[in-house]
């Protein structure tokens, strides 16, 4: 039998405010999901690494499962998805983690993305999906509230009984790191789009996600969606959360809007912290392992840097440091007052990545320089930083940049996990 670690997790039968509870028997992992009906629904992963002693079974079982290098049998109820804006699959694949962790098997039945390499990989981790590479609005060419369109009445048809819509709309409008079109991007009302898609499809649930900024947004698609989402009789909770919170290796935040049809389920974003409290964990736990048994390959393998920016990632390590002095910066840095001190850094082995981006290759594209080694981050690291589990296969996209910018573009499966489970217990 495991022996518990320092922080082991609480038995079944202690009082928890957690949705979840983590046990070990016969050398097995297991994760118990409270439902809404009293019942508990379990699953379970075989420990594939050793594991701190300080470790909890929650740890544990979350390093087991993004190392596992298969896809589970599906021996479970079917729930229908539709993932709108899908990239490559970061948040399908939280879903499909949450689903299995409620007793349910995830069928992906519509993948939507304008970008033909994140497509494919989605296609080729989900199989059975009905692609659609192209824009939102080739399927749902209607205005908010309107009678539906020639076309959306055939999707309504196509989708009809749809268990859930996910997506994460283009954020780059609402990001912080814009400077120019911020908050005022027409990307924006893609956001809008998705909506319209829940109000001709009607899914059960919806789960959207974007940058935080998306609340400050000056066309307020928030507080439209929200009101139209209510308006045709959904229950609508939104709100901000931090992977780090919830036990990931990486500190990204991101904005939720969860809706629900089931007047049994009521969305409630704010919960979220509180029911998935865990440690947050420092960015080796996710890829210490990686260095044990070199790569070979893009997907493997670190971008090449100009003899410049090498000297600069070398100075880190000769001189013990995680921030670049101003003194070797760039003329943009060097000659007058900044405030990116993080760029050009190297990542903290204590501490949880910082937010992943599609210039996680880049030295100069923010602190993406490896913790114990003098170059930046692979695609296998930054995956494995963005949740996604060793085994989703980014095998049909073999070029560097193609895959930084499906990767960087994702959101954390960690966070469309708990997002999902919150709807679906």
């Amino acid at each position: 039998m495991m022996q518990p670690g320092l922080w082991a997790d609480q038995s079944l039968d202690t009082p928890t405010t957690r949705v979840e509870v983590f046990t070990a028997d016969d050398g097995e992992l297991h994760r118990s999901v409270f439902l809404r009906d009293g019942a508990l629904a379990r699953s379970s992963e075989s420990p594939r690494r050793a594991g701190r002693s300080s470790k909890t079974f929650g740890q544990l079982f979350d390093d087991s499962w993004l190392r596992r290098s298969h896809v589970l049998p599906a021996l479970a109820p079917p729930l229908t998805v539709a993932d709108l804006f899908c990239g490559c699959g970061g948040m399908s694949v939280g879903v499909h983690e949450a689903a299995r962790a409620v007793g349910l098997h995830a069928v992906h039945v519509l993948a939507v993305d304008n970008n033909e390499s994140a497509l494919s990989v989605f296609m080729d981790n989900f199989a059975g999906v009905r692609p659609h590479l192209g824009d939102i609005e080739d399927l749902v060419d209607g205005e908010l509230s309107e009678r539906p369109s020639p076309r959306e009445r055939i999707l309504a048809h196509q989708f009809q009984g749809l268990d859930m819509a996910v997506g994460g709309p283009p954020c780059q409008g609402h990001s912080d790191l814009n400077n120019h079109t911020r908050r005022m991007d027409p990307k924006n009302q893609l956001y809008l789009r998705m909506v319209r898609f829940v109000e001709v499809v009607r899914p059960r649930l919806v789960v959207i996600e974007n940058v935080p900024g998306v609340d400050h947004d000056r066309s307020r698609v928030v507080e439209t969606a929200v009101k139209t989402l209510q308006a045709i009789g959904y229950m609508v909770s939104t709100g901000v959360v931090r992977a780090s919170d919830l036990g990931a290796s990486q500190a990204r935040r991101r904005h939720f809007l969860l809706a629900s049809l089931d007047p049994q389920v009521r969305p409630d974003v704010s919960r979220i912290p509180t029911d998935f409290q865990a440690p947050a964990r420092p960015a080796l736990d996710a890829i210490d392992d990686l260095d044990l048994e070199p790569e070979r390959g893009t997907f493997g393998t670190s971008a090449e840097h100009s003899a410049l920016n090498q000297a600069r990632i070398r100075y880190l390590f000769d001189h013990d440091l995680y921030d670049l002095p101003d003194a070797v910066r760039p003329d943009c840095h060097r000659l007058k007052r900044h405030s990116y001190r993080a760029v050009y850094g190297r990542m903290l082995p204590d501490l949880p990545a910082p937010t992943i981006t599609a210039g996680f290759g880049s030295t100069g594209q923010g602190r993406f320089v490896h913790p114990l080694h003098p170059r930046t981050l692979t695609p296998h690291e930054a995956a494995r930083l963005q949740g996604f589990p060793d085994w989703f296969k980014f095998s049909a996209e073999t070029g560097r940049r193609a895959l930084q910018e499906m990767i960087g573009n994702a959101v954390p499966s960690k966070l469309a996990y708990v997002a999902t489970v919150s709807l679906l217990r």
